[in-house]
């Protein structure tokens, strides 16, 4: 009894050796984020392209591979593979399947900031024990670029050998250079492979390659943010990504103020716009996770306090859902709470600041009101503080609908919310009542309905628009305006719908957007495009007409939503898909 007992003890200890061994790696395992500079203008990278395989096989596009309804087709699919493999191999001594197989861990991207001010791109891969394989490419890519006249050199960089490939002269024609090198670089270390067009990025990333240095990407307190905001505790993240936008912009001004001095004076209305308060947006993806089938969580990092744009994009979170008149039946519905009269005053104060004269854009607005030839609207008094900021859109396609790509397609309705619609509804009246009106009113369940002329908006169906229950709705098809006003709707509520419900309970007590999209109907009618003009597609032997029923990939497609709040740093936006509710 006490010698199994022993060796469960025993066996037991090594498994937590083992454990907490290959917990300490993933730990302590360096990644890219840690080796870029800083000041990096865009990052993408996978993780671990193993987890990114197996979390892809577990989500609902994953498992539709898998489904034996595909089964002739990926015969017919493994055999062109096939076929261009042993071609592959030909021309490369090399297989497919080995080479396909080199990424073992992290693969990255980035565009970043050499110290010389050059841009240049940078590329990471880590192979595993694949270093074989990897080095025989490496061979026939040395060997292409030799006949081709590049210019070989070999530096050394703390021990690790850098390989540099040099093509002509690298000073560009015309009349800027433009900053990038024309180079192709690469070292191989701690079994990763690292690439650039410039050799200088490549000395940085050694200087860096401990992971410890305080002027890397990972050390930058946007990036922290974001990634701290973004991160998902019940999965590991299969893609990581950032941007540097405005520092991408004033990278490029500063290169097109070479050629005209002009440009660099736009650089200097930046601060004054309030844009360049936009440090960072980032994110991080998932698959398969415990609660969804995938979610994407994007921060966008902003330097408060704000000004300028920036203000004029402010959407207060509030308690929001689909009211009673958006149907179950919408492929896609969007709520926005947005501050209209903040960016209102935002455009106000810009408008202001560079005619250098408080009062300027509202003696304009005033002006134009009282123009006797006009409408005699003011923007500011009969538009702007009649409006709530709430705004609504749903698009709705009949499944089975054919798609016209050269027409709008669906029928999609807005509804703005508003703070005075006696108010607002003397305005519309005022502006119908014109002869320059395209349109006729008429009344339908005690409201005015206006209509107008399908061509007007390349519709092939007559738009309209009323005000009723403190909205303006608009719509490209009379008939979603006739459902709305109707006492019996007859259709279901999406507020009601089961797959919505799933959705929103996700959402927080209090957003500034909220979305839902179930595509069963775009993507049906896209699908029995495809089978109907399969005669017309070229797929290099695929045959089209073994493609199963659109039910088949229907049971697979996840409905989405998603929602942003404001944060003190900025504003944080989770968009997600979860399995269809079982009817």
């Amino acid at each position: 009894m006490r010698k199994p007992l022993f060796i469960c003890t025993l066996i037991l200890m090594q498994a937590m050796v083992l454990l907490t061994a290959q917990t300490s790696h993933a730990q302590n395992r360096v990644q890219a984020a840690q080796r870029i500079p800083a000041d990096s203008l865009l990052y993408f990278s996978i993780p671990d392209v193993e987890t990114l395989g197996e979390k892809w096989s577990q989500c609902s596009m994953g498992q539709m591979t898998h489904d034996a309804a595909f089964a002739d087709l990926k015969k017919d699919l493994i055999k062109q593979i096939e076929k261009f493999s042993e071609k592959f191999e030909e021309e490369t001594d090399l297989s497919l399947s080995n080479v396909l197989s080199i990424p073992s861990g992290e693969v990255c991207f980035a565009f970043v900031k050499s110290e010389s001010n050059k841009f240049g791109g940078l590329a990471f891969m880590e192979y595993g024990e694949s270093g074989e394989i990897l080095e025989k490419i490496l061979a026939k890519v040395e060997e292409s670029l030799d006949k081709k006249g590049a210019k070989r050199s070999i530096l050394s960089v703390d021990g690790t050998k850098v390989i540099v490939y040099s093509f002509g002269d690298e000073s560009e024609e015309g009349p800027v250079e433009i900053p990038l090198e024309k180079k192709f670089a690469y070292f191989l270390k701690d079994k990763t492979f690292v690439a650039s067009n410039d050799d200088k990025i490549l000395e940085s990333v050694l200087a860096k390659w401990d992971g410890q240095d305080q002027g890397t990407l990972s050390s930058k307190k946007e990036y922290q943010y974001i990634i701290d905001k973004c991160v998902d505790p019940t999965a590991p993240a299969v893609m990581h990504w950032y941007m540097n936008p405005i520092g991408a912009l004033q990278s490029v001004l500063t290169v097109a103020s070479r050629v005209n001095p002009q440009v660099g004076m736009v650089q200097g209305f930046l601060p004054a716009l309030g844009i360049t308060n936009l440090k960072a947006v980032g994110g991080a993806s998932y698959l398969a996770t415990k609660e969804y089938d995938s979610i994407s969580k994007t921060f966008t990092f902003v330097e408060m306090p704000t000004s300028g744009v920036i203000d004029m994009f402010k959407c207060p979170a509030v308690a929001q859902q689909p009211p009673v008149w958006v149907s179950d039946k919408v492929s896609t519905y969007y709520s926005i709470n947005w501050g209209i009269n903040s960016a209102y005053d935002s455009i106000e104060t810009l408008f202001d600041g560079f005619q250098g004269r408080p009062g300027a854009l509202a003696a304009i607005i005033d002006e134009m009101a009282d123009n006797p030839d006009g409408p005699k609207i003011h923007i500011k008094k009969d538009i702007v503080d009649n409006m709530s900021g709430r705004i609504q859109v749903a698009t709705e396609i009949t499944d089975g609908e054919q798609i016209d790509f050269t027409k709008m397609s669906g029928q999609f309705t807005v509804a703005l919310g508003l703070k005075n619609s006696d108010a607002f509804q003397k305005l519309i009246a005022s502006l119908t009542s014109r002869d320059d009106f395209p349109g006729q009113s008429r009344e339908f369940q005690g409201v005015t309905l206006y209509e107008l002329p399908g061509n007007l908006i390349n519709s092939p169906t007559d738009a309209a628009f009323c005000i009723t229950e403190n909205q303006l709705f608009i719509a490209n098809d009379v008939k979603q305006i006739e459902n709305i006003l109707r006492k019996d709707r007859g259709v279901g509520s999406l507020l009601n719908n089961e797959n919505y419900k799933r959705l929103s309970e996700k959402f927080p007590e209090k957003t500034s957007v909220i979305t839902y999209q179930n595509s069963d109907a775009q993507i049906h009618a896209l699908y029995e495009l495809l089978r109907k003009n399969q005669d017309n597609v070229n797929l290099q032997g695929l045959d089209l007409s073994k493609l199963p029923p659109f039910t088949v990939i229907q049971k697979y497609l996840p409905i989405s939503g998603g929602y942003t709040v404001p944060d003190d740093q900025g504003f944080f936006t989770s968009t997600f898909t979860v399995k269809k509710a079982t009817p």
